[in-house]
């Protein structure tokens, strides 16, 4: 199952059992080809609302590896970031709370790239590498070419009491420290991207 951003909505790739038979709800579509794929994608590219589909595809992976290949892939990477006294790491770019990101460099290691991209972001050092956490995928546009961005996440750590220094040239207004009691207001405004590696993190 591959899950994809598009603005405010997603789209659910799931593997296609035995469905043809079955009354399915409204956002529900039994998708036999990539060109199918592409409409929906291509429909949901201004829509302001959100919608979340669930397509129930035949021969998932073909497909999956099918819009790799015919759309332009940029790979990031980066951090769910605790310090010593429990608190997350988030920055406030384009108006809403994000986690610390970016696109990978010529033949950099992805993890590599990670812990670079939330050194620079915001000015950390000393950074512990932890566990890798689950992907998200985001679809958007540039030039009316559709990129599709795989962001792979790992859980990070630092033990010392660090000023943070925002990127401002990367549009980063603010570098907080971020207490787990405090993250309703980064629920309310982040993007369904991050509030789902949030929910994996801890539910």
């Amino acid at each position: 199952m591959y899950q994809v951003f598009i603005n405010q909505s997603s789209i659910t790739f799931q593997q296609k059992e035995t469905l043809d038979n079955l009354f399915l709800p409204y956002n529900n579509i039994i998708i036999n080809s990539l060109s199918q794929v592409l409409l929906i994608v291509n429909r949901l590219k201004d829509v302001n609302n959100s919608e979340h589909l669930i397509l129930h595809v035949t021969k998932l992976d073909l497909i999956w590896h099918e819009l790799q290949d015919n759309v332009k892939v940029v790979v990031a990477a980066g951090g769910l970031v605790e310090n010593n006294q429990g608190e997350w790491l988030f920055i406030f770019r384009n108006g809403k709370w994000d986690l610390p990101k970016g696109k990978l460099e010529a033949g950099e290691e992805i993890a590599e790239a990670a812990v670079r991209e939330v050194e620079e972001e915001c000015g950390l050092s000393n950074i512990k590498l932890g566990k890798a956490l689950s992907t998200t995928f985001h679809i958007y546009w540039i030039n009316d070419e559709v990129i599709l961005k795989p962001t792979y996440w790992f859980k990070m750590s630092v033990q010392t009491i660090q000023q943070l220094l925002p990127q401002e040239e990367e549009g980063i207004e603010t570098a907080e420290w971020i207490s787990l009691y405090q993250l309703d207001k980064v629920r309310e405004n982040s993007y369904s991207s991050i509030l789902k590696l949030l929910d994996s993190v801890t539910s």
